[in-house]
């Protein structure tokens, strides 16, 4: 066996490293974006967020003079010290924004 997993993303993803505005419960907070496709994103988020937690996320998109506000589920929390690494599944995406989402992935490099 090679030992690498086989691929289960659905959608393309793009390296990405702007912030991110997410809230929950507890208010907003500011996140890192690691990568990004049109179904998720993955980010450094600075406290532990539960899987299947509903985040509001705010996305202004490099280049882009709109603000997108986007509904997710957390899917994934893996403690990175001193931080923690967040996978986040959209729930809710407005047509712009998917537009929006979808030129931003096909216009920069795939993430590894």
């Amino acid at each position: 066996m090679s030992g690498t997993r086989p691929e289960r993303r659905r959608a393309p993803r793009a390296k990405a490293s702007f912030p991110i505005l997410m809230s929950d419960q507890k208010g907003p907070c500011e996140a890192a974006l690691k990568d990004l496709s049109i179904s998720g994103l993955c980010c450094v988020y600075p406290q532990e967020l539960s899987e299947m937690s509903l985040l509001q996320i705010d996305l202004e998109l490099p280049g882009c003079e709109r603000c997108h506000r986007l509904q997710g589920a957390v899917v994934r929390c893996k403690a990175v010290p001193p931080s923690y690494e967040v996978a986040v599944f959209f729930t809710e995406v407005s047509a712009e924004a998917k537009a929006a989402l979808e030129s931003y992935v096909a216009a920069h490099a795939p993430a590894a």
